[in-house]
């Protein structure tokens, strides 16, 4: 080999290292910020691995991964977002917790992404509460329902059956109340407690079309008699929660549940996973799930059920679309969504994400609950202006208090609903 040639090999293949290495450092510059709210393990833990594995895949993105707990996070992602600190991929809970930063233009619109074929991925029923003006702003990460979980030992002890209606459903707390044992279990220190239950009430209570046309802070006025009924119904369970509910969380009335002093409680099926890891054996041996009986005068659609997916969405001021969205797409994605399930107990929107014996028989039984409703409706408070909630949220911690009325409680909502129109 010449002198000349073998030069122009080592110019050749130093220019090849230098190009390579040019680019993976400027691979290397991306930097994406992650937020979600579970501090708790193995949840936390799961985001841990989940971003490892995905920089492991994405050399050229670092993922700085932030988490923020649940009732605090509702006030500081208010503050953080628009501003330099704000996350390029965070948690939300669609409705309009999320539509009113979507109306600050604070949320990526991912349409054309999912128009492309991820949208394709999703069970559709899961991707539509992530809409706002028939654009598509988030994906989601875990499907999530009401319902009441209860102890089939104690209902057998006192000789009731699952009820089908709401006097049925009376009568059968008026039994385990009078057998000695407290009904339901319910910690309502933190309101959003309370929310699930108007909600699912209003479901029955309100035509559902007026109940969404109510939900738009520029045209809901609360107006229609189904709203104090629902506050009614509510009502009437007060007498037969657990003493001084305004003062407990909702994990310790899990507890009460779980020691076998409560006959029932009112849960999201993404807590079923928890109560296979920390109830006692006894409890795992005799528990099974029951929907919110139907109101026989109701006039809102009696098999509607109270549950949204909680999800994701992409900052509209991200330095770094194309790979916020390809981090998304991994994270609300199959892989990781099968991860999901057989660790922590929790499915995704993801079409066939596990199959039937992947994971325990009362987390699969009950997701298909949200499968296969033909209507779900959001959470109360995360469907509510944040004004019209703060007055809310307060009314129906008074309703359970029992010093307040469903008629004075309702009239100040709607009070609070027109200020609101006001500003619109």
């Amino acid at each position: 080999m010449s002198k000349k040639l073998y030069s122009q090999i080592i110019v050749f293949a130093m220019l090849t290292v230098m190009l390579f290495t040019f680019t993976v450092g400027a691979q290397e510059q991306v930097e994406l910020k992650f937020l979600h709210r579970w501090t708790q393990e193995p949840d936390n833990g799961f985001f841990e691995e989940v971003v490892a594995e995905y920089e492991k895949q994405n050399p050229n993105v670092k993922i700085d991964m932030q988490v923020i707990a649940n009732d605090p996070f509702k006030e500081k992602i208010k503050i953080i977002l628009g501003t330099e600190n704000a996350p390029d991929v965070f948690f939300t809970w669609p409705g309009e917790f999320t539509n009113r930063f979507i109306r600050a233009n604070q949320i990526m619109d991912l349409t054309p992404y999912m128009e492309e074929g991820w949208g394709d991925t999703f069970i559709n029923s899961v991707v539509e509460p992530f809409k706002y003006n028939e654009k598509i702003y988030g994906a989601p990460y875990r499907l999530d329902a009401k319902v009441f979980v209860y102890n089939t030992k104690i209902f057998d002890e006192v000789g009731v059956e699952v009820p089908e209606t709401w006097p049925e459903f009376l009568d059968v707390l008026e039994k385990i109340d009078n057998a000695g044992y407290t009904p339901i279990a319910f910690g309502n220190m933190f309101p959003w407690a309370v929310s699930h239950y108007i909600g699912q009430l209003n479901a029955k209570c309100v035509p559902y079309e007026e109940y969404m046309a109510d939900l738009d802070p520029a045209t809901g006025d609360f107006a229609h008699p189904g709203y104090v009924q629902a506050l009614e119904k509510y009502a009437e369970l007060t007498p037969y929660f657990n003493a001084s509910a305004n003062a407990i969380r909702h994990d310790e009335a899990r507890a009460n549940l779980i020691n076998g002093q409560a006959a029932m409680m009112y849960l999201e099926i993404i807590e079923i996973p928890e109560l296979q890891k920390t109830a006692p054996q006894e409890f795992l041996d005799n528990y099974d799930v029951f929907v919110m009986p139907d109101i026989p005068n109701g006039a809102g659609d009696q098999s509607a059920l109270i549950g949204y997916p909680e999800g994701f969405v992409v900052a509209a001021n991200t330095k770094h679309p194309e790979e916020a969205v390809k981090f998304l797409k991994y994270l609300t994605g199959k892989e990781v969504g099968k991860k999901e399930a057989q660790d922590l107990g929790f499915v995704n929107g993801i079409k066939n994400v596990v199959d039937k014996g992947e994971i325990p028989e009362s987390i699969y039984s009950t997701t298909q609950l949200v499968l296969e409703t033909e209507r779900l409706v959001n959470w109360f408070d995360s469907s509510l202006h944040a004004e019209i909630w703060s007055v809310a949220g307060s009314e129906l911690q008074k309703i359970t208090d029992g010093v307040t009325t469903p008629e004075a409680a309702m009239e100040r909502i709607r009070n609070a609903a027109e200020d609101v129109r006001a500003q619109f």
